[in-house]
């Protein structure tokens, strides 16, 4: 009769256990901090405002309201509160769970308030409000252990952290920028590589005295290269789940969003940070640098 003992796991197993391997907490903890700081400055922004005229079609979860309730400033400060609240709570590590949604209830409602009051939308703050999301559904899944380890003083040296929290993380970024590349050739085809629309939108809105304005606006074989280097990093941002492949791609797309930030005012600083965060091997890095302090402790 013969041996199964050594036979490998079911693949399904394999991925159970591979989405469930928890580790210290220290890089995703990194993350918590940068979300938190980027809520900080939208509830801080003083540049929202209110718009007049009728909406066209709907733009956010909010689009149900009546307009004089997207109108209103009180639901502007109302969503401000909550969001300063939730940062301040889950901050300190105070009501967890629940702090996390006040964060991503006020994150969302002021974004979407702000959306809701513009004349053209902007994928600026996308990215933050999803990681938020992951970040609270895994505070409230693992809530107990979580407030377990902070009220014993042994959350640094928890392995609390599951797989799965950064593989999300990076699917949906992977997917943000898919998204972003298939748009494109939707809407354009190959032909929005041309490097002719990147030419009109650096000389009409880029910066007059960024170096990177002027190579651009002088140059269409440049200009045609970043633009099809846009497209092929972009579209290929899912691939990003592929281990190997994932510090190639987050080399390209940050190498974009530092040329955009040198080139144009479109606040893309907090996308840059959470794709470089993710497809950049910053967690091995702090792991390894944990691991040799320890070694050294």
């Amino acid at each position: 009769m013969a041996d199964h003992t050594d036979l490998p796991p079911p693949l399904a197993a394999r991925w159970i256990e591979l989405l469930t391997c928890r580790s210290l907490p220290h890089f995703n903890q990194l993350v918590v901090w940068c979300l938190l700081a980027t809520a900080a400055m939208l509830a801080f922004w003083p540049s929202f405002e209110i718009r007049e005229g009728p909406r066209q079609g709907h733009a956010t979860l909010l689009f149900w309201l009546p307009d004089a309730v997207l109108d209103s400033p009180a639901l502007f400060w109302l969503f401000r509160a909550v969001l300063v609240a939730g940062i301040v709570m889950w901050l300190l590590g105070r009501g967890i769970p629940w702090s996390c949604w006040l964060t991503v209830m006020g994150f969302t409602g002021l974004w979407s308030m702000h959306v809701e009051n513009t004349y053209n939308t902007s994928h600026i703050f996308h990215m933050a409000n999803m990681l938020l999301m992951i970040q609270a559904i895994w505070h409230t899944a693992d809530a107990q252990a979580i407030n377990q380890a902070l009220a014993s003083r042994r959350f640094w040296t928890s392995p609390l952290v599951p797989r799965w929290v950064s593989l999300a993380s990076i699917a949906y970024i992977g997917i943000f920028h898919t998204a972003a590349g298939l748009s494109k050739l939707a809407e354009s085809g190959p032909g929005w590589a041309s490097g002719t629309s990147l030419q009109i939108w650096t000389y009409l809105w880029g910066y007059s005295w960024s170096p990177t304005t002027q190579l651009i606006v002088s140059s269409r074989t440049l200009t045609r290269v970043l633009q099809v280097a846009t497209l092929v990093f972009e579209t290929a941002g899912i691939l990003a789940l592929v281990p190997a492949l994932r510090p190639w791609i987050g080399l390209g797309l940050v190498a974009f969003y530092v040329g955009v930030l040198a080139t144009f005012d479109y606040g893309f600083q907090f996308n840059a940070l959470f794709t470089a965060l993710y497809f950049l091997p910053c967690e091995a890095w702090i792991a390894a640098r944990w691991a040799r302090r320890h070694e050294r402790a």
